[in-house]
């Protein structure tokens, strides 16, 4: 299995060295990439409304090299390190050593995972963060106090770069304390010190933070405006009565057209209500209480019209099936992998739709980067082809999600431990940002690697079972003729 393993990373090695010859130094059509610029440049504490821990890791690789090509090299090179990672864990939750192939492969060889390690954005980091995370946790099991306390800063460190990583602060301790079944002592301790030195972490940010910018709010001070996308587009206030100082974020006239607008339009568009309330979402408001007049307003919102947020909510669980779906939700597939390459201008018709021009990017990065030579942009039209090609969607997507949920009835012992940990952080990292902000297929991809996990040891316990019913069968024939044979190793460690 190691030399399968290492295939597979000979083959991921060259696919990104292909990916770094024909386009170099980076992809940055994504607007947060000259956000996360900003932050290197200016003020680590530049941007409200996202943590900021992935301008602290440029500000680090800067200070090695200032040269854009090393953030793509050392992302490149935790995506290796990440697909090794899944290997390690999946191998230490037992069943056959080959299983940990199948996430390992994904992140390896996937299309989507090439794209972001390209991309100066933070979900590369935060990739090989989640896999540090679910592996300390594997390993917590057996004991070790220094495994969960790494597990806990993995996590710290992962809401540091993505605030998304709060779900797994909840989740990983969770699990460990449950992880026999029940608590024990062992667990409890586990889990209690992954949270605790989790919480520390985050702590430990949010003092730095309020001790340097001084800006209210513990991680963010405008992440409020993620609640608001996800209502914003189909709240009606004849159906709900809006709190206080906010009936003006109910002159609900779409900023673009009527229909399923994207709740990001709600976020930065110069006529959306909350904008002209309380500012852009760039800059923390002058209205005291801003954030907090506007989550009652959008809490108000889901109580008055649940029906609709399900709805909302629905729409946007098809797109991980069809992300081509029509939803409130933001990027499609297609959109994501063309604004990486080309930039806002790929939505724009005419001869600057594929200029790969972003003026905020343009700005910034020579600001960071004054000495870089001007960037390299070859031919990537079966890059992006691989890409659509190893998309996990569609069938892919319900074959796992439904052996996800079949396998705790189809494992036992160790094994389905695993298996749950993997189902749900893949879950969980599918499903929170649709609740709380909406879909975006950037957010979908952290969450195939834990999701193949848990598949691909679900899928062992299944084909175990398929092959127990004929030799239950066969035994059954020898003890009515009177053999009784004994069971094999194998069938003593099959699942229960």
């Amino acid at each position: 299995m190691l030399v399968a393993l290492a295939v597979l990373l000979g083959i991921g090695f060259a696919l990104r060295v292909w990916f770094t010859l024909a386009w170099r130094p980076a992809l940055t059509g994504y607007s947060d990439t000259g956000i996360y610029f900003t932050g290197a440049v200016r003020s680590l504490w530049s941007d409200p409304i996202r943590t900021v821990g992935y301008s602290m890791f440029l500000r680090v690789l800067h200070a090695i090299s200032p040269h854009l090509i090393l953030v793509t090299l050392v992302q490149h090179a935790l995506g290796l390190g990440a697909a090794v990672v899944f290997f390690l864990a999946v191998r230490r939750c037992g069943g056959p050593r080959g299983l940990g192939l199948v996430p390992a492969a994904l992140i390896a060889l996937g299309g989507d995972e090439l794209f972001l390690e390209h991309a100066a954005l933070s979900d590369a980091l935060f990739i090989f963060l989640l896999s540090a995370m679910l592996y300390c946790a594997v390993r917590a099991l057996d004991g070790g106090a220094r495994w969960a306390a790494l597990g806990g800063l993995s996590i710290g460190l992962g809401v540091w770069d993505r605030g998304a990583g709060l779900v797994m602060a909840a989740l990983i301790p969770l699990w460990l304390l449950f992880s026999a079944g029940r608590p024990t002592r062992r667990t409890l301790t586990a889990g209690a010190l992954t949270l605790v030195v989790a919480l520390a972490a985050v702590g430990a940010y949010a003092g730095w933070r309020h001790a340097a910018s001084g800006k209210p709010g513990l991680l963010t001070s405008n992440n409020a405006y993620n609640l608001y996308a996800r209502v914003a587009p189909w709240a009606d206030c004849t159906k709900f009565t809006p709190p206080v100082h906010t009936r003006r974020l109910c002159q609900t006239t779409p900023p673009a057209r009527r229909g399923h607008v994207s709740g990001e339009t709600y976020i930065y568009y110069v006529k959306s209500p909350a904008y002209r309330l309380f500012g852009p979402a760039y800059f923390v408001s002058r209205v005291p209480h801003a954030m907090e007049l506007l989550t009652n307003w959008s809490e108000a919102a889901v109580a008055g019209q649940p029906l609709d947020y399900l709805h909302a909510v629905w729409l946007d669980t098809i797109r991980l099936f069809d992300p081509n779906h029509h939803s409130y939700g933001d990027l499609s597939a297609d959109d994501f992998v063309a604004l990486l390459l080309y930039g806002p201008t790929v939505l724009l018709p005419g001869p600057y739709r594929h200029s790969g021009k972003n003026e905020l990017v343009e700005y910034w990065e020579p600001r960071l980067y004054p000495h870089d030579p001007r960037p390299h942009r070859g031919d990537v039209a079966a890059l992006k082809e691989w890409e659509r090609i190893t998309r996990v969607d569609g069938v892919w997507m319900g074959l796992l999600l439904a052996l996800c949920l079949a396998g705790p009835w189809l494992l036992a012992g160790r094994p389905r431990s695993g298996m749950i940990l993997f189902a749900l952080s893949g879950l969980a990292l599918l499903f929170f940002p649709i609740l709380v902000k909406g879909y975006d297929y950037r957010f979908v991809i952290p969450a195939f690697a834990p999701l193949l996990a848990a598949g691909a040891l679900a899928a062992w316990g299944l084909a175990v079972r398929i092959k127990a019913k004929p030799r239950a069968a066969r035994l059954l024939g020898r003890v009515g003729a009177g053999r009784v044979p004994h069971a094999s190793a194998a069938e003593r460690s099959a699942p229960s």
